[in-house]
């Protein structure tokens, strides 16, 4: 289920060397649609994509960039994530609201980002950033993602960040849940 749009545009942040911000906020216009599809072809290799549905692979060219784009953003909330202060799309995060209760929600979250960063610590200011984020918002009661139980660096991203084990029953036998509760 989208975010309701009155959420949506608060889904911009800041870290350190990252910014944060709706797709919905991009600038739509023929040569930034073109840049962005070049980005996400380039970001989703194989190797990013390996344990992620069908329709997150082999994604070669602008017609199948632009597909993925708006499915995306037809089932999540899709953030990207750009470099400061190059602003260079460097990978995205995926928003699901699961559930609203006395207007607080329990969200679902993905991220991806881009081969070309990995290991050195972007990641884990993400994930920060985004728990930052969702704290200074009053309103999440609870942030939950899944990883592969053979993927070590998110892990100790999530376990690094404040996540743990969820109660929430995993998708498949090699998802691991972490969970982040909010207390206000």
């Amino acid at each position: 289920m989208k975010f309701s749009k009155t959420l949506e545009h608060k889904c911009n942040f800041r870290t350190e060397r990252l910014l944060i911000k709706s797709w919905t906020y991009h600038d739509k216009g023929l040569a930034s649609n073109q840049r962005i599809e070049e980005y996400i072809i380039n970001i989703l290799t194989s190797e990013v994509t390996k344990s992620l549905p069908e329709g997150w692979q082999s994604i070669n060219t602008s017609s199948d960039a632009q597909k993925w784009i708006e499915d995306r953003n037809e089932e999540s909330n899709f953030l990207t994530v750009e470099l400061l202060p190059t602003n260079e799309i460097i990978g995205f995060i995926f928003l699901y609201e699961l559930d609203s209760k006395e207007n607080r929600l329990d969200l679902r979250f993905g991220y991806l980002l881009s081969e070309s960063i990995w290991g050195k610590g972007f990641g884990t200011e993400l994930v920060k950033g985004l728990v930052e984020w969702c704290e200074s918002l009053g309103t999440i009661k609870s942030i939950s993602g899944g990883v592969e139980i053979d993927n070590i660096g998110s892990i100790r991203v999530l376990e690094k960040t404040g996540f743990s084990h969820s109660t929430i029953d995993s998708p498949s036998e090699n998802v691991i849940l972490y969970e982040r509760k909010f207390n206000y």
